[in-house]
């Protein structure tokens, strides 16, 4: 690019962290809405908030980035036409392609960076958020922090606590696992301690008794006892014991999924279209890229603003959006949509070029030396 060319690039750059910046802005602040329920209704601390908050921040990037440089296409050529910058660089010869050669070489930037997100960084971001949220609520402190409340340790598995008394010990505790349906337990014990063995957290309970129903013959064994101790993490989900989804997946585990991720009620179809989706969203940075300079650059140019021709390239890049949403819940049923995925993109690439390319072809009326002086 030339001096003209960096001097667009230039204004296109800062408006896209711009954008970017806000865009993120917003979507933090509806996320925190959830995490921060999370972190009180897991009674964890501010700090677990920040780091899911931290955590969150790679796992939309790849949504954001491309909007953000849809965005600042738009907003800085408006601009530049509102000002006759773009009237006075085709007067001078400047063709529309190449006006447009700044905000292309942005969307490759974007696209390069949202490809470095998808393939490697939001994985991982991904697997660490959803582990920072189990480990959350897998805290010990649960059993502690709400007493006289129904606690769900485990789905299927609730807790209850009367009241806590001295040294944290809690009184009147009841448990009701429904994890086995043919099964059901239920233990109910006068008090009970969270304690510390090799690194593992029990609960011990005293003068209690434990009941479990055979639902298929109604009948009822119990077990009255004067000291039970149950491993608290055997009572949980952990992370340990938990199979990874497909968002949480490298891209290596998507192409070579392991037997344990086959038999874990996930398809290799289903994991290759996450593969496909994440090779295809970063093209939609240059999408966006592309219809935001064929409503600015193609016809003619009208310093009373072009309203119409922004709405039309937000209902476009509306339209792609909604089309790429459609294609991924159907590649994960019918794999050869697929291909599809990576058209509706590069179609819009396409045609918006194709207009750019059209435009240069008219006449370019040369503009009066005093004008231009």
């Amino acid at each position: 690019m030339n001096r003209l060319g960096f001097y667009v690039f230039r204004q296109l750059l800062g408006a896209f962290v711009f954008a970017s910046a806000a865009v993120t802005f917003v979507v933090l602040f509806t996320q925190s809405f959830h995490l921060l329920s999370l972190v009180i209704d897991n009674s964890s601390t501010m700090w677990i908030f920040f780091q899911l908050m931290a955590t969150s921040v790679p796992a939309f990037l790849p949504l954001v980035l491309p909007i953000g440089a849809g965005v600042a296409a738009i907003f800085i050529y408006h601009k530049l036409a509102i000002d006759s910058e773009l009237v006075v660089m085709r007067a001078v010869g400047v063709s529309p392609i190449r006006q447009a050669l700044p905000a292309l070489a942005l969307a490759g930037i974007v696209v390069l960076l949202c490809y470095v997100l998808t393939l490697w960084l939001t994985p991982i971001a991904n697997r660490t958020l959803v582990s920072l949220e189990y480990q959350m609520r897998d805290n010990d402190a649960i059993l502690l922090a709400r007493p006289g409340t129904f606690n769900d340790v485990a789905e299927g598995l609730t807790f209850y606590a009367r009241a806590r008394g001295p040294n944290g010990a809690l009184e009147d505790i009841l448990m009701h696992d429904v994890r086995k349906p043919e099964a059901p337990v239920t233990i109910m014990a006068e008090r009970g301690q969270v304690t510390d063995a090799n690194g593992q957290p029990q609960l011990v309970i005293f003068n209690g008794r434990r009941q479990e129903i055979d639902t298929a013959t109604g009948q009822v064994s119990q077990l009255a006892f004067e000291q039970y101790v149950l491993d608290i993490n055997s009572l949980r989900n952990t992370v340990s014991n938990r199979m990874p989804d497909a968002r949480e997946q490298s891209v290596s585990e998507l192409l070579n999924p392991s037997p344990e991720m086959l038999a874990h009620k996930t398809t290799r179809a289903h994991l290759l279209s996450e593969f496909y989706q994440r090779l295809a969203s970063p093209l939609l940075a240059l999408s966006y890229v592309v219809i935001g300079l064929a409503a600015i650059l193609a016809g003619q140019f009208n310093r009373r603003g072009m309203n119409r021709r922004i709405l039309l390239a937000a209902a476009l890049v509306i339209a792609v959006q909604a089309g790429m949403m459609s294609l991924q819940s159907l590649v994960a049923k019918e794999i050869w949509f697929a291909a599809a995925l990576f058209l509706v993109p590069l179609a819009a690439v396409v045609i918006g070029l194709g207009f750019l390319t059209a435009e240069r072809r008219r006449a370019i009326p040369v503009m009066p030396k005093a004008v231009l002086s």
